[in-house]
């Protein structure tokens, strides 16, 4: 799942030739007669290269990907996979570039800060587009962000955003949205104010939960917004179509009123839904797509492969609890039994196979450096989860005796991929195995139905995934009381106060906000109301007549947007 933040992509190239006629004037004299069949001779050369223009091929990509599309709204979007899929026909004001760094897109540049950082003033470009061709304005950003905090739209990222100011207040029903901190000072120009300084906030304007939206559009469609291709409008590099809702597979076509469509080089992105590794795998083989993600032992098998990619990302797999709907998981010796009995280290090395790496807290390495000794958070903060078998069954000894029972049934939700289903498997085996009397009952699932699921908050246990941005806190916010994303629904006020001190008072003390959120992390795990399992890596195969894909670790590992097909490849 994916909340700020949030770290999309696609690919172009098409070569246009514009051929001029000739015209030979024929004479009486030799030189003339000579002259004209020379004329004639480069006329009918043109005409040959005009026609061998016009049979080239178009520039397509064909794409696969692991599960459904749950949603194309960009502020109802709650999860990674809509995100990436929202980033091909949709952008902000911002976006993450392969370097980490944020760069302007719809933005002319950096945003003019006052002096105190609470007010942003962000200038757009002259002559943005919707793709139907209605002009694209400040205007459009205030509606979007408006119905983001408005609590009638149930956006679940919403709190992720709350130091805007007043949209906690909107979001809870206690002020009208049109107080919200953000204004269109003119078509071209957006004023954003701040509840208090956040070094992270240029950053966070990337997040597709920011994205603008067409008010006429999304006001006509109502509840229908979204949905599907017909129901959905975007402003970005491609337009999606054939998307029923709930289907296998749709299309992206070049959007002809983008603003940068002269950098956009591919003409369609074909999407495939394909849930099991092997069967990407042949596709891939076959030439039927041009990407297949690899697991487990495929990659053992292609690891040398000259069209091999892994990209190591900033995502976080835990293992959920449903703390506030069973009250088995509420005994505290039982869910440290839980996270003690996992061998994360065996998880990634025996089963996963795919370079990703065992988490040892909540926030995954590489997000963020000690503003005063430059030592990563990870690094800094110790293993904070660690194996320890006999003290998981010690711990669970001591929790049957305060639960009155010697057995346990929970049922673990994961989605239906094959590295979900692998994960899953592999916990109920370690679970049942190392902790007699516990009974593990899997339901893999569409990701769609397991988001849904966990949103509901009524579940035992969920192998769910998360994604932050660059600020560490935005891994911590998962166990905050209120957070939307707390699917535990766990409540601890130490732990809400030291948050809430993270996000406001120390919002000015870069050393200080750092000791507070090692802290606030040590405090939270020593709980246990999280499993973390490992910090993913994504494994692919890419064909090398592909060119221009960009990677991240923040959010979409693959950015295909400007990507394009080789010239000879695509004859």
């Amino acid at each position: 799942m994916k909340s700020k933040w949030k770290l999309g992509l696609v690919l172009s190239m098409i070569v246009a030739v514009v051929l001029a006629g000739c015209t030979a004037k024929q004479t009486s004299d030799t030189n003339g007669a000579n002259q004209a069949n020379q004329t004639a001779e480069n006329a009918e050369n043109h005409d040959h290269e005009a026609h061998k223009s016009a049979e080239k091929a178009p520039q397509v990509l064909n794409w696969i990907i692991a599960s459904e599309l749950p949603t194309a709204d960009s502020v109802k979007s709650y999860d990674t996979l809509s995100s990436s899929q929202i980033e091909i026909f949709a952008e902000g004001l911002y976006k993450i570039d392969g370097n980490n760094q944020t760069v302007p897109v719809l933005a002319t540049g950096d945003p003019e800060i006052s002096e105190d950082g609470l007010t942003y003033t962000i200038k757009l470009r002259d002559g943005l587009k919707w793709s139907n061709g209605d002009p694209l304005t400040a205007n459009d950003f205030v509606f979007a962000w408006r119905r983001l905090f408005d609590p009638a739209t149930g956006a679940q990222n919403a709190s992720t955003y709350f130091n805007i100011k007043n949209a906690q207040a909107i979001n809870e029903g206690k002020k009208p949205k049109e107080e919200l901190g953000v204004e269109a000072v003119s078509n071209t120009e957006l004023k954003i104010t701040l509840e208090y300084p956040d070094t992270y906030f240029t950053a966070s304007l990337s997040s597709v939960n920011l994205f603008p939206q067409n008010e006429a559009f999304v006001t006509a469609k109502g509840e229908a917004y979204g949905t599907n291709s017909e129901n959905t409008l975007g402003n970005g590099p491609f337009v999606l179509t054939n998307w029923d809702g709930t289907g296998l597979a749709w299309s992206y076509v070049k959007n002809e009123h983008y603003w940068d469509k002269e950098n956009i080089k591919l003409d369609q992105i074909n999407i495939q839904v394909v849930k099991e590794t092997g069967t990407g795998i042949n596709l891939y083989e076959s030439g039927a797509v041009d990407v297949a993600s690899l697991s487990g032992e495929y990659i053992a098998q292609y690891i040398n492969h000259p069209e091999y990619l892994s990209v190591l990302t900033l995502t976080d797999s835990n293992l959920e609890l449903g703390i506030s709907s069973n009250k088995v998981l509420q005994n505290e010796n039982f869910r440290k039994a839980i996270s003690l009995v996992i061998n994360r280290d065996e998880l990634v090395n025996n089963v996963l196979i795919d370079g990703s790496r065992p988490l040892t807290g909540i926030v995954p390495k590489g997000i963020a450096v000690n503003p005063e000794t430059g030592v990563d958070f990870s690094d800094e903060a110790g293993a904070l989860v660690t194996t320890d078998v006999e003290e998981g069954k010690r711990l669970w000894e001591q929790a049957k005796k305060e639960l009155g029972t010697d057995k346990v049934t929970l049922e673990l939700i994961a989605s239906d991929t094959d590295a979900a289903k692998k994960t899953s498997q592999y916990l109920q085996s370690q679970l049942e195995t190392n902790l007699p009397g516990v009974t593990i009952e899997l339901s893999n699932v569409p990701a769609k139905v397991r988001f849904e699921k966990m949103m509901s908050y009524k579940f035992d246990l969920a192998l769910g995934g998360w994604t932050g941005d660059f600020d560490p806190v935005s891994y911590l916010n998962l166990l905050y009381s209120t957070y939307e994303h707390n699917h535990a629904q766990f409540k601890d006020d130490t732990y809400d106060a030291l948050i809430t001190k993270i996000k406001t008072v120390d919002s000015t003390d870069p050393a200080t906000r750092w000791k507070d959120m090692q802290e606030a992390q040590k405090y939270i795990l020593a709980k246990a109301p999280i499993v973390p399992l490992y910090q993913g890596a994504s494994n692919y195969l890419i064909k090398s007549k592909v060119k221009g894909i960009v990677t991240h670790n923040l959010g979409t590992p693959l950015e295909i947007t400007r990507a394009y097909i080789e010239e000879d490849s695509a004859k």
